[in-house]
């Protein structure tokens, strides 16, 4: 039986071992890299593509830039070259409710942009949208399982969302720093 891991906001995951990996995504994006041949994956949770404080943005994984520099650089110090590298991409949804800051189409843009340029092609993905996402990421067979969440359930999401962003700040503010390797 698989290890279940829960990944919040703001975490990275990057294993050679068999585990089911869940996350629940709103505007968030979850990228899911991996390598085939000898059984490396990873995945993370960003909030955002970055940060104007250039210090406070490489200091979390929350922002997009580091949390992706990050698990790449893992695989490459396991010897595995980033052109190796296969990516599956989910979230960024946009509520109709919350159209003041285009949270899920910016990050979906970052993500689409930093592996193309990164030269990492993109298997599939299932991101946008006005739906939350339930994924689970399977590390021995990279497939993921999405679940979308109904309509009705969607402000509960949000509100958890906006729970874990908090925690999230407050433990910046703290100044720790949650890497899971």
């Amino acid at each position: 039986m698989k290890q279940k891991v829960y990944l919040n906001i703001g975490e990275a995951f990057f294993t050679s071992s068999h585990f089911e990996i869940r996350t629940i995504l709103g505007s968030c994006v979850s990228v899911c890299l991996f390598q085939t041949d000898n059984g490396f994956s990873a995945i993370n949770h960003i909030l955002l593509p970055g940060s104007l404080d250039a210090k406070e943005e490489k200091q979390s994984l929350r922002y997009g830039i580091t949390s992706m520099e990050l698990m790449i650089n893992e695989f490459v110090k396991h010897g595995i070259p980033r052109t190796q590298l296969k990516a599956k991409i989910f979230g960024g949804s946009q509520s109709n409710r919350l159209t003041t800051n285009k949270a899920g189409e910016k990050n979906i843009q970052f993500v689409k942009e930093f592996l193309s340029t990164e030269k990492i092609p993109i298997l599939s993905q299932d991101i946008g949208g006005e739906q939350y996402r339930k994924l689970s990421f399977h590390t021995d067979s990279y497939d993921v399982f999405i679940t979308k969440i109904q309509p009705n359930l969607v402000m509960e999401v949000q509100t958890q969302e906006l729970h874990f962003e908090s925690k999230v700040r407050e433990r910046m503010v703290k100044k720790s720093s949650i890497f899971t390797f």
